[in-house]
């Protein structure tokens, strides 16, 4: 007896390397069966996926969903999961002071499975809010003020190891955000010792790509937007023509690129520029906070929808966001995947055919022909959206 069949559509699970019809039985919240045809006359509940893509379930590691603790952060229950991403991981809304309220307040009461990158800045990221400058506090500009000297004094290295290292089940990693080239030395010296990966955002490049190793990830990795703190476009490109060698360089050293689309950070000019020269994202990630949720990026459907437009594979564009992000946080083989065994997290969408407006972070539009519709979602075996209901 199964307690979920899910018949008649294509499955596209790149961890596996497939992409044609197939069945999937689903048992006490794991995959048990992938054929060409499984009878539904045992199962509990059938999910009639016919005309319709089925894939692993979503994994978008640039989210802010320290719901309720930081105010910048949204409701992964109502936001994520029920566009198909049923893994997140918080890109460092909460620091050592904070985090431990986030898991026992959000984390381990959502639904939604939720990892976390947890910020080199001790109070993480509380001062962000919806306002015209994204915050209404002063004291922020004493991180990055006179040549960061003061940036130290945000970060507490002891306690911040302690909450890493007992904290491993849920924290994957150190967030360097919004700060001076001094603290990412520093997020550096910690992931080292703890050990563990950095998320580091896409500035100051390319000085700052001393401090990534091999499965270190660069976020926001296609914006075009003037840095605060040097007062120069310090990404991938600067003249918008051309890309830093050194990007490639650290790509083929295992530095990983994630879309990081957020309110600012992707632009169809960068992102068009770096698919032409080889740099397709790793990783396609939406980092949805209050400040964009109602536009431009709305959820991952959406963003994953503006990579098929700009001519990545269905095939990519899922791989990018399951199996890959699941290798990139270490949870190959459990997640991002159908395999037999692996958790019962499914995505179920419509590819919608006609033109539909996708809007970058400087408003520019552009008319896709195919749109990505998530009708269904199951999160360990459980049905957590329908279209039959």
């Amino acid at each position: 007896m199964y307690d979920l069949i899910i018949t008649g559509g294509t499955l596209v699970d790149p961890a596996q390397g497939i992409s044609e019809k197939k069945d999937i039985a689903v048992s006490r919240g794991k995959v048990v069966e992938v054929a060409e045809s499984i009878s539904s006359s045992g199962a509990k509940r059938e999910i009639d996926a016919s005309g319709k893509i089925v894939t692993p379930g979503f994994i978008d590691i640039h989210t802010h969903v320290a719901h309720d603790i930081t105010k910048l952060s949204i409701d992964p229950d109502a936001v994520c999961l029920p566009n198909g991403a049923t893994t997140v991981a918080d890109a460092g809304s909460t620091g050592e002071l904070n985090f431990m309220g986030f898991k026992r307040y959000v984390v381990d009461r959502c639904q939604t499975r939720i990892t976390a990158f947890v910020n080199v800045e001790s109070l993480g990221m509380v001062e962000f809010n919806d306002s015209p400058s994204n915050t209404d506090q002063r004291w922020p500009m004493l991180i990055t003020a006179v040549d960061d000297v003061l940036a130290p004094l945000f970060v507490n290295r002891k306690n911040l190891l302690s909450v890493l290292r007992g904290s491993r089940g849920t924290i994957v990693g150190i967030k360097w955000a919004h700060h001076g080239i001094k603290l990412l030395e520093i997020t550096r010296q910690i992931a080292d010792e703890a050990p563990c990966r950095v998320m580091a955002e896409n500035h100051f490049m390319p000085e700052a790509l001393k401090y990534l190793r091999k499965g270190d990830i660069i976020t926001h990795a296609y914006h075009f937007h003037t840095n605060r703190v040097n007062n120069r476009r310090d990404g991938l490109t600067e003249d918008g023509k051309t890309i830093h060698p050194e990007i490639f360089q650290a790509k083929k050293r295992g530095v990983l690129l994630d879309v990081g689309h957020g309110k600012g950070s992707f632009t169809w000019r960068v992102a068009a520029l770096a698919l032409e020269a080889g740099l397709e994202p790793d990783t396609i990630s939406t980092d949805l906070w209050i400040g964009n949720v109602d536009g431009p990026v709305f959820n991952m459907p959406t963003t994953m929808s503006k990579f098929l437009h700009l001519g990545m594979a269905l095939e990519r564009v899922v791989e990018a966001s399951t199996s890959a992000p699941a290798a990139a946080l270490g949870l190959s083989g459990t997640l991002g995947t159908l395999e037999v065994g692996a958790t019962a997290d499914v995505a179920i969408f419509k590819l919608l055919e006609g033109r539909h407006p996708l809007v970058d972070v400087l408003g520019v539009k552009k008319m896709a022909d195919r749109l990505i519709a998530v009708t269904d979602v199951v999160k360990g075996g459980k049905v957590v959206k329908s279209a039959a209901d």
